[in-house]
């Protein structure tokens, strides 16, 4: 009986070694560059991310900020973009930043983020991110 235990604990250990499936990072202001490392795995695999930030204020007056993207490959290929978050309600933003992307090579990525204007009371800005699984879920 006890070794029955131990051999289904033991499966129960392994089945949950598997590597993560989504992840969340929150870097806290004033920064010059927000930057958030993700480790790519499956060049094959499709992900979705957000940001999401909150800003100090009774959260009436959305601002615009501007986000100037870099992605830094694992060969040091750099790939930019500049979008613009809407900053403001009480609770925080989230707001989507890309669906079904698809990384051209497995490795540690960087994605730098710049902001501005910082508007006041800007407490910082985070990144979800969740690789896609083709199942009846989706």
């Amino acid at each position: 009986m006890r070794s029955r235990l131990l051999i289904a604990l033991a499966l129960v250990g392994l089945c949950s070694c598997g590597r993560p499936l989504s992840g969340e990072l929150f870097l806290a202001s004033p920064r010059n560059s927000y930057d958030f490392p993700l480790t790519v795995v499956d060049s094959l695999a499709l992900y979705d991310f957000a940001f999401y930030t909150r800003v100090d204020g009774d959260g009436s007056v959305w601002q615009p900020v501007r986000l100037d993207i870099s992605w830094v490959a694992p060969s040091e290929t750099v790939y930019r973009e500049t979008v613009y978050m809407l900053t403001g309600a009480e609770h925080g933003t989230l707001q989507r930043y890309r669906s079904y992307v698809r990384f051209p090579a497995a490795g540690q990525w960087t994605l730098k983020v710049a902001v501005s204007p910082e508007v006041e009371g800007f407490r910082g800005l985070g990144l979800t991110w969740k690789e896609k699984r083709w199942d009846t879920t989706n």
